[in-house]
């Protein structure tokens, strides 16, 4: 379902927390600890989806509250005349701007010192960017890896076999091509198996979701889910959704061409459902100011409310590249719960 003509279909950087107000009731994480308990007892579900639903609620922190003021959009990204270019130079102002625009700003890049600079006047912190020069060609401390024309011939073969065989985003095509890959810091073959499991898991929690009589998708949204192909911390995020209110899955997808088949999508379209009809703005603040609660990796790159052009208002939220591995793996959670 797309959105009106004036919503944006590209993300930025993450958007500020909405204020949050002060209240003299039982603190949210305690709330929605009590919500989440009751709607598993109901549902006696015991999936890994389930556990890992309570696991980042309570993670979600004192923070928690209603949010009252309006959702703001991203920032307009930089957008430069790529038509008027040569083929190279386009290539490389689409992957600088798709960098800056979706990648996280604490991960590490390796890049050319062109490409670097690329970046920094876009806005990435220098302190981010490993120049990558012929005397000093090892990305391995880095988390991904631009790959421009001359980093693809300085480097050779091993650039895939190596050190990188992931491609998260290519941006021209033959010789001018550039792309965005992710760094295997224990060698390919160990990031491939990681790689590879956790898409598995990806498609094995997404189908258990599905299962919920909370949640409702679209055709496509739903072979998605399914399929593996939607990334951890949106599966997450929907599971925490669902389980305070029951929410129908629109869309996903996220701006990254060219990129590996088991990449996943970062971004979902959702809104929520009441009584068979689709809920207020209210509600949507209220899921929005709860998202933006949680702590990394969970807490999004953003969340917006939009209006859809059956003029129905929906939430589109978003992560920044690239995904954590292992995040849906009950046998070793990312988020640890304090005692009280």
């Amino acid at each position: 379902m797309p959105l009106l003509p004036s919503e944006p279909e590209t993300t930025q950087s993450p958007e500020p927390e909405p204020t949050a107000v002060a209240s003299s009731e039982p603190s949210w994480p305690r709330v929605l600890a009590t919500t989440v308990q009751l709607w598993l007892r109901r549902r006696r579900l015991r999936t890994r989806a389930a556990i890992l639903v309570l696991v980042l609620v309570l993670a979600a922190g004192s923070g928690v509250a209603l949010a009252r003021q309006a959702s703001t959009g991203p920032a307009a990204g930089h957008r430069g005349a790529d038509q008027a270019l040569t083929p190279g130079a386009a290539a490389s102002s689409q992957a600088a701007d798709w960098a800056a625009a979706q990648v996280s700003r604490s991960a590490t890049l390796s890049c050319d010192p062109a490409m670097c600079s690329a970046l920094q006047q876009r806005g990435f912190p220098a302190s981010n960017l490993v120049i990558m020069r012929p005397d000093a060609l090892d990305p391995l401390d880095s988390n991904l890896m631009v790959v421009t024309a001359t980093l693809r011939t300085e480097l050779g073969s091993p650039l895939a076999s190596v050190y990188a065989p992931v491609v998260l985003a290519t941006f021209g095509t033959g010789s001018a091509a550039i792309e965005i890959r992710a760094i295997a810091p224990e060698g390919a073959a160990s990031y491939l198996t990681q790689f590879r499991a956790d898409f598995a898991t990806r498609k094995s929690v997404g189908t258990e979701l599905l299962l919920s009589p909370d949640i409702h998708a679209d055709p496509p949204a739903s072979g998605q889910l399914s399929a593996g192909h939607v990334d951890s911390r949106l599966i997450a995020t929907i599971g925490i959704m669902a389980a305070l209110h029951p929410v129908h899955l629109v869309s996903f997808g996220d701006a990254s061409p060219g990129a590996s088949p088991e990449v996943p999508l970062r971004s979902v379209l959702l809104y929520g459902v009441a009584h068979g009809a689709t809920a207020g703005t209210a509600l949507l603040d209220s899921l929005r100011a709860l998202l933006l609660a949680q702590h990394p990796p969970y807490r999004p790159a953003g969340v917006r409310i939009v209006r859809l052009v059956t003029g129905q208002s929906a939430l589109r939220i978003w992560f920044t590249a690239p995904e954590p591995l292992g995040l849906l793996n009950a046998s070793q959670p990312v988020v640890k719960i304090s005692s009280p």
